[in-house]
């Protein structure tokens, strides 16, 4: 369930801008098309922006359709709006593109217009304009919950907050939602969570911030209550944390949501790298407690891990390494993720004054997981080449892949192999059936 659009729709819906059937919520291009909207609204990340503009060309070309686009992606270089899009919503979305809307309704969306709304982007002869940023929504017990059209799996996601409070140096969050985090109050989130489980019966609450048990006693609050009524007798939880800021106590409250697992983003095992990319306050002791507690109290955890981070020598991979192997029958691997530096992030910065990024970017090249069956190690962006040449980098995974995850290095043989059985399959097929003709 796409969140960001379903918060957008409520807002649309309670402002009475648009009636609930003239909204669509779609996943594909086909859909977008055969709805004939008056506006297409598209979030995006970076390393999608490549299909988010292929379905604003598609649809703008079918309908003559008002094109925006939202997300991470243009908040945090909004010079870049591409083509296809008219305008770029900066930040939040729901009070911009709610003005948006109620401005084109009316007719009143010519540049003498658009250059009052807060918080866009937007193509101006042969440049784009950006106009003041729109401050945040401080309440955001305020927004109407998201507008959930339809189930897209057995689980149902939930914020309770924005923001968080650290700053990875590969992370664009406060670039999005700002500096300061806000928190939804913890009976909001208690009443939207019950609803869900009643009305919905999930089988899994899947929180999606950053980190939601960053205000500690509201988080105590929320656990309390949901127990109280009974909701982790009905459903598990499942939510991000981080090392660093978890206890016994915190691991204690994970078991009494009835958590499935804690999952955590290690990065690295190595002290001297985790602090460069998630700051000072955290080190390898902090994962290591995080799965001895997990651990302790029969609770699976799983953490991922990236690589290839500006900065990263053999030495740190080693110690990674011996991190992996040290943990390996207490904990699993969630992730094993390649550095592409994202927009709006520290790491982004320092390699633009290197001259090694820019917003003219081929982001359709990024690629960010290593166990996605699709990966490839042909034609990729790689940033750490001086300290470790692309091809010792990638045997390197690919030792790591074959030790700690084995089903994921067999997968270049199986798609090998696979192709080969189909095709034999359908040659005894073939045979069976001459044969059978010529019996006959």
């Amino acid at each position: 369930m796409p969140l960001g659009i379903g918060y957008i729709a409520s807002q649309l819906i309670q402002k009475n801008l648009v009636r609930e059937n003239d909204i669509r919520i779609v996943d594909s291009k086909k859909a977008a098309i055969e709805f004939k909207p008056d506006i297409l609204g598209v979030g995006s990340v970076t390393q999608v922006v490549g299909d988010a503009r292929q379905i604003a060309r598609q649809c703008k070309k079918a309908n003559g359709c008002l094109t925006v686009l939202g997300g991470y992606h243009i908040t945090c270089i909004p010079r870049s709006l591409p083509e296809e899009f008219d305008i770029g919503v900066i930040g939040e979305g729901e009070l911009t593109f709610a003005e948006l809307v109620e401005k084109f309704t009316k007719g009143e969306l010519t540049r003498k217009d658009l250059i009052k709304i807060r918080g866009i982007c937007y193509h101006e002869d042969d440049k784009t304009v950006r106009t003041p940023p729109r401050g945040f929504i401080a309440d955001i017990d305020s927004i109407p919950w998201p507008y959930r059209h339809r189930r897209y799996s057995s689980d149902e996601p939930v914020f309770t907050s924005r923001g968080c409070p650290f700053h990875c140096t590969y992370c664009a969050s406060r670039t999005f939602w700002g500096d300061k985090v806000r928190f939804r109050s913890a009976d909001s989130v208690v009443n939207e969570i019950s609803y869900l489980v009643d009305s919905r019966q999930p089988k899994e609450i899947a929180i999606l911030d950053d980190l939601w048990m960053a205000h500690k006693e509201r988080f105590r609050e929320i656990v309390t209550k949901l127990v109280e009524r009974g909701i982790p007798e009905k459903v598990s939880f499942r939510g991000f944390c981080r090392s660093n800021i978890v206890n016994e106590e915190t691991i204690l409250l994970f078991k009494d949501l009835n958590y499935r697992f804690v999952r955590f983003g290690a990065e690295t095992g190595s002290e001297r790298l985790l602090k460069k990319i998630k700051g000072r306050g955290i080190s390898v002791a902090d994962h290591q407690r995080v799965i001895d507690l997990s651990f302790k109290h029969g609770l699976k955890c799983s953490a991922s891990f990236m690589f290839g981070v500006p900065g990263e020598t053999i030495t740190d991979i080693k110690l990674t390494e011996a991190f992996l192997r040290k943990n390996r029958c207490k904990f699993g691997i969630s992730g094993l993720y390649l550095f592409n530096p994202m927009p709006g992030t520290v790491l982004w910065r320092e390699l633009l004054k290197k001259g090694k990024v820019s917003e003219n970017l081929d982001f359709e090249r990024y690629q960010l997981d290593f166990l996605n069956p699709r990966f490839s190690w042909d034609d990729i962006l790689y940033f750490n080449e001086e300290n470790i040449p692309l091809k010792q980098f990638q045997a390197i995974i690919e030792s790591i892949k074959a030790e700690f995850i084995p089903w994921a290095a067999k997968k270049p043989l199986l798609k090998k192999i696979i192709p080969y059985l189909r095709k034999q399959h359908r040659k005894l097929k073939s045979i069976f059936k001459s044969a059978l003709m010529q019996t006959l």
